[in-house]
């Protein structure tokens, strides 16, 4: 993970929590009677949730992109140094036939 994408993930994380706290101490400062408050919390609990959810979703496509770029990589990197090791064999075996003839 680069530096820019963990920023941006604690970012998302700070967010987050930042939100939830504001919800909770915001319904539980309101004037409003118990069974009521605590259908408030189920509702925005469930809301939360579905909304993490979504955004886990979201990274997780996110994700799966660059794995895929990197996994494309870093077969390309193989398969040239798997050619240059070729080309290196076979100038040894023509090296080691020529010295053999000499």
């Amino acid at each position: 993970m680069s530096k820019e994408e963990g920023s941006f993930f604690k970012f998302v994380i700070g967010l987050f929590s930042g939100v939830v706290s504001g919800l909770v101490i915001g319904l539980l400062m309101a004037p409003k009677p118990g069974k009521e408050l605590r259908e408030d919390l189920v509702n925005k609990t469930l809301e939360i949730k579905d909304v993490t959810l979504d955004k886990l979703e979201e990274l997780q496509e996110l994700s799966r992109g660059k794995v895929s770029k990197v996994a494309n990589n870093i077969q390309e990197k193989a398969s040239k140094i798997s050619s240059k090791l070729d080309a290196l064999a076979n100038r040894g075996s023509e090296v080691l036939i020529q010295d053999e003839l000499q």
